[in-house]
């Protein structure tokens, strides 16, 4: 077994008293774009959806929500336990050491944003250069419409030993650069739930891994409901190893549904060597995956996601 089972780079964080739930509201689509800012962005849909272009997972009904405005000197937020939000990005591209940083809270919304890295910061490369980190939440995150680019280490990371749930539709993550014998980077890594990850739409390449999947690796909580992912396509670099990666057998659901990989050349002969799955062969999560790139090209293009975003909606 590759020597890649890498240690939690979270942090624990007191937490603030819980407060009394408080009326409830819908976020729809309008209300999502208003509050995010209306732009000119038009949407290339994916043939896979070309039917029906609206996403697979709406947001979550918010609860009386605080609206966060993200900036250069506000991007590691502190939420409150049992409270709900709206993440606001700017309307500039994000580009702080440590990248965006969400603790705590409860429903979670963010649509639309940019996270551009200017440059490599100084310090551990796990940390300085991610894009986006999720860590105890206790309902719905959703993120949609993001666009994380620039000179990118780790894309999104994931500590949700809450029982939350994550939905990622509609994001594009541009090229995350490690290797084995440096940062090991990875286009989505938890090593600690959610108890259902839901994506519907993400573009991303690599230097070294894809989706690094093992939610009970730092966790010995209950074991997620079940992860689904749809309209995806990765792309391994020159150097890259796994693009998908769930150790076997595993205990948990796993729907993959419109999934594309290229591997990097000196990989694409063996499976095993891109796609890594550890139980028995009949029970294998990737036997659906398909190898090369979606025929109409990228689900998230360069110009799907980020500022300006306007949601198609939900089924």
């Amino acid at each position: 077994m590759p020597t890649n089972q890498r240690q939690p780079i979270d942090e624990q964080r007191d937490q603030p008293p819980r407060r009394p739930a408080r009326r409830r509201w819908a976020l729809g689509a309008a209300a999502a774009v208003a509050l995010v800012g209306v732009g000119g962005l038009v949407v290339r849909w994916r043939s896979a959806a070309a039917e029906d272009p609206r996403l697979r997972f709406p947001p979550p009904e918010l609860d009386d929500p605080d609206v966060v405005v993200v900036s250069a000197d506000n991007a590691d937020l502190e939420l409150e336990p049992g409270r709900d939000y709206v993440i606001q990005m700017p309307d500039e591209p994000l580009d702080v050491e440590g990248g965006l940083q969400i603790t705590g809270g409860d429903d979670v919304v963010l649509i639309g944003g940019e996270i551009r890295f200017s440059r490599l910061y100084d310090g551990d490369l796990r940390r300085t250069n991610r894009g986006l980190l999720l860590r105890d939440q206790t309902g719905t995150v959703h993120v949609e419409g993001l666009f994380i680019g620039g000179a990118l280490t780790e894309g999104i990371n994931l500590s949700e030993s809450d029982g939350a749930t994550v939905q990622l539709q509609n994001v594009r993550i541009e090229t995350v650069t490690g290797s084995e014998d440096t940062n090991h980077a990875d286009l989505i890594q938890t090593w600690a739930g959610p108890s259902r990850l839901l994506i519907d739409g993400l573009s991303g390449s690599t230097e070294y891994q894809g989706f690094f999947l093992l939610p009970n690796q730092h966790y010995d909580g209950p074991t997620p409901e079940g992860f689904e992912l749809h309209d995806i396509d990765l792309v391994g670099l020159e150097g890259s190893r796994y693009l998908l990666w769930v150790d076997g057998p595993t205990p948990f659901p796993i729907t993959v549904e419109g999934v594309w990989v290229e591997p990097a050349g000196d990989r694409r002969g063996d499976r095993g060597q891109y796609l890594w799955w550890t139980g028995d062969p009949d029970e294998d999560p990737w036997v659906d995956i398909r190898v090369g790139r979606p025929p109409d090209g990228e689900f998230v293009g360069p110009g799907d996601a980020g500022i300006g975003y306007v949601s198609p909606g939900y089924r």
